[in-house]
């Protein structure tokens, strides 16, 4: 179980030339589609986006299987709120304790179960009316599928958007972009998101991304 947990050399490989400004643009689209609350970040890697938020003065804590990515984090900030926790297992944390769970490329690191598994823990730990983010890259990118053999289970943005769905969220909105079929240039990029706007092919994303809620009103 938990193929997809890295070790200290992934985490340097794909993730040391980031910092946590690199993370602020979650930052802004909670604030814009979220109520106030507690933020939990769900495979937290390097703790990025977790210290992102702490910086901001934002209550924010973070669970992460790999314990040489949760020493990394902590070495590089020492007040970094992330634990080490395989998401194979219930959180640990009491029901309804935060208004909002980011899932930030993670899902296609897990098995199917484990993911299945991690969403209903979410759902669990989420307030009425709380919000879920989820990012992925799409079954349809090859590029990630052969760039990153980590990878071990990617999604169609339908087949995300029905096992969110089914885990029991609603208000599910996508938020997927296009395959650079026509190149990594402004241009390109303007030209298939309208395409992909238009048609609204799936086999035209590369990623499979989500905002979804869980019913019920806001906690006071």
């Amino acid at each position: 179980m938990n193929r997809g947990v890295g070790d200290g050399q992934y985490f340097r490989t794909w993730y040391g030339s980031r910092d946590w400004r690199f993370y602020r643009m979650f930052l802004a689209d909670i604030v814009q589609h979220a109520e106030p609350g507690p933020i939990l970040d769900v495979g937290a890697g390097l703790g990025y986006f977790v210290e992102a938020a702490q910086r901001w003065g934002l209550a924010c804590a973070g669970l992460e299987g790999s314990a040489d990515a949760v020493a990394m984090g902590r070495e590089r900030y020492p007040t970094l709120n992330v634990r080490e926790h395989r998401l194979s297992e219930p959180f640990p944390f009491a029901d309804a304790s935060f208004g909002v769970v980011l899932f930030n490329q993670v899902i296609e690191h897990l098995e199917a179960e484990v993911g299945a598994h991690a969403l209903r823990e979410i759902h669990r730990v989420l307030r009425p009316s709380g919000m879920l983010l989820l990012f992925s890259p799409s079954r349809f990118n090859e590029k990630e599928r052969v760039e990153d053999p980590t990878h071990i289970n990617l999604y169609a943005p339908s087949e995300l958007q029905d096992l969110v769905r089914r885990t029991g969220f609603e208000r599910i909105v996508a938020q997927d972009d296009p395959l650079p079929l026509l190149g990594p240039t402004p241009l390109g990029r303007r030209v298939m998101h309208k395409v992909f706007k238009h048609v609204g092919w799936e086999r035209l994303s590369a990623s499979a991304n989500v905002r979804a809620f869980k019913p019920g009103n806001p906690t006071p």
